[in-house]
C-alpha cells in the first residue's frame, strides 16, 4: 500500500489514528516514540492504513475514543487491540493509563458495546458485569483484595456466567486459555495441545507463541527457541538477523523484511532511500535461513 493521497484517507480521523499509532512505535523522532520494549504493529495494519481503518470501522471506532491495547506489553495487532472512551474517571482515582483500569474498561466494553466484533460471545450471549463493579473503584477494591498482580488476567469460573466476584479469579495466561471457549489448538509431531499447553512443554512464553502464529511462522519453526526463529542473511561475509542489519542501517525492519521478501540480498538490502528497478528485481536464495 502507498501511503498519502492514494488511499483517499488523508485528513480522516480513523487515519490519524492509525498515523499516532505507526509514529509512536517507528517514528524518526525517538522523544516521540513509546518508552516500553516490544511494541510492535502486525503486518496486517503496519504498511496498510485502509485495513486498519476498515477494522477500525467495524470494531466500535467512534470521535472520540482511544486506540488502547488490552495487554500493554504486547503490540498493535486486532485481537489486542480496543476502543475504549477518554472517561474524566480519571480525575477521581488517577488510575486511568493504568492496566487495572484497562481491564475494567474493556470487561464493560465486552458486555456493553454492541459496535464490537466479538460482542456476540460476551454482551450479545447475556453475559454482564455485576452492579458492584459498574464503578471502577469497587473493581479496584476486589482485585487489589483477590490477588491481583500485574500479568494476571481476569478469569471467570464458569464462562458462561457474568462478570461478578463469586465468578471470578485472577489467572496467567496458561490457566485462562485452558478456560477459553474459543481455545487455539494447533497439532505438532502428531499431537493436538492449545498454544497455552505448548507454551508451557516448551518452555517459550505464550505471548512469543501467539505472536508467531499471528505473523505467519511456519508450524516446524513455532518451537525454536527465541532467537532461532528470526531470519539471518549474509551480508559481505558477515551473518547476522535481519533485524540487527535492519538497526544498524538506520532502517525500519519493514523495510528490510519487504526487501528481502521480494528476493532481495547483498547491500541493496541495506540502501537507504528506493531502490532502483534493477535492484527492485534482483533474485537471491538463503538455503540455510
Amino acid at each position: 500500500m502507498v501511503l498519502g493521497k492514494r488511499h483517499g484517507l488523508s485528513g480522516t480521523k480513523e487515519y490519524k489514528v492509525w498515523k499516532t499509532m505507526r509514529l509512536k512505535c517507528y517514528g524518526s523522532n525517538m522523544d516521540n516514540r513509546y518508552k516500553g520494549e516490544n511494541l510492535w504493529i502486525c503486518d496486517e495494519w503496519r504498511e496498510d492504513p485502509v485495513e486498519f481503518v476498515n477494522w477500525a470501522m467495524q470494531n466500535g471506532y467512534a470521535e472520540g475514543l482511544e486506540l488502547v491495547r488490552k495487554d500493554k506489553d504486547d503490540g498493535y495487532y486486532p485481537e489486542n487491540c480496543i476502543f475504549l472512551e477518554k472517561k474524566e474517571t480519571n480525575k477521581k482515582h488517577g488510575m486511568r493509563r493504568s492496566r487495572l483500569y484497562n481491564i475494567w474498561s474493556l470487561m464493560h466494553s465486552r458486555c456493553e458495546n454492541s459496535n464490537l466484533d466479538y460482542y456476540h460471545r460476551y454482551g450479545g450471549r447475556g453475559i454482564s458485569v455485576c452492579e458492584e463493579w459498574s464503578k471502577f473503584e469497587g473493581f479496584k477494591e476486589w482485585a487489589l483484595n483477590n490477588g491481583y498482580e500485574d500479568g494476571l488476567s481476569i478469569d471467570r469460573l464458569d464462562v458462561n456466567g457474568n462478570y461478578e466476584p463469586k465468578n471470578c479469579k485472577w489467572s496467567t495466561n496458561t490457566e485462562q486459555q485452558r478456560n477459553k471457549r474459543n481455545n487455539h489448538f494447533i497439532m505438532l509431531n502428531g499431537e493436538t495441545k492449545t498454544v497455552a499447553e505448548w507454551a508451557e512443554i516448551s518452555g517459550l512464553p505464550y505471548k512469543t507463541l501467539q505472536r508467531r502464529i499471528y505473523t505467519g511462522c511456519k508450524k516446524e519453526d513455532l518451537l525454536k527457541p527465541i532467537g532461532d526463529y528470526w531470519i539471518h542473511v549474509e551480508i559481505n561475509g558477515i551473518r547476522r538477523p535481519l533485524s540487527v542489519w535492519a538497526k544498524e542501517a538506520g532502517l525500519q525492519y519493514s523495510t528490510v523484511q519487504r526487501r528481502y521478501n521480494k528476493g532481495i540480498r547483498g547491500e541493496a538490502l541495506l540502501k537507504k532511500g528506493r531502490l532502483n528497478k534493477k535492484e527492485d528485481h534482483q533474485l537471491g536464495f538463503d538455503f540455510d535461513s
